[in-house]
């Protein structure tokens, strides 16, 4: 089979330590040969809920050791996985994509977009407040 990349899911809560992480990146990409990414990753800003349904990360006891549940701890959350992505060997590691970054809890921006209440699980995780401003850990972005 032919491919030209390769492209990982990584949520800490659900897969486990950034050392981890890391390895399988790099055996992905010596292993096949192949450029890595990140395909999907989030963080939460906050545990505060915003809409009335439940959300993937709820407790202290779901949150990675180190990453505290706020804009400081989202920031170095992507910092750190950025730094992982961009330590591949080789230079084969090709960068990160976000998951929902603007999926708040607004009406209309829901699981069901034909159900403008359906809300979601996710804005804690999303890179803006819940006064719709842009959060500073936007900066990851920008991390060389």
């Amino acid at each position: 089979m032919k491919f030209d990349a390769i492209g990982l899911s990584y949520y800490g809560y659900w897969h486990g330590p950034l050392s981890g992480f890391r390895t399988t990146l790099d055996d992905a990409a010596t292993r096949y040969g192949k450029p890595v990414f990140v395909a999907e990753t989030a963080y939460p800003f906050t545990l505060a809920q915003d809409d009335s349904l439940e959300n993937q990360i709820d407790t202290t006891g779901e949150l990675v050791s180190g990453y505290p549940a706020t804009v400081a701890g989202q920031t170095k959350w992507m910092n750190d996985v950025a730094s992982i992505v961009e330590a591949v060997p080789n230079g084969r590691g090709l960068g990160v994509f976000y998951w929902e970054a603007t999926w708040t809890a607004v009406s209309g921006n829901g699981w069901n977009p034909t159900d403008a209440t359906s809300g979601n699980g996710w804005e804690k995780q999303a890179l803006f407040g819940y006064d719709d401003e842009a959060l500073s850990s936007m900066t990851w972005f920008s991390h060389s």
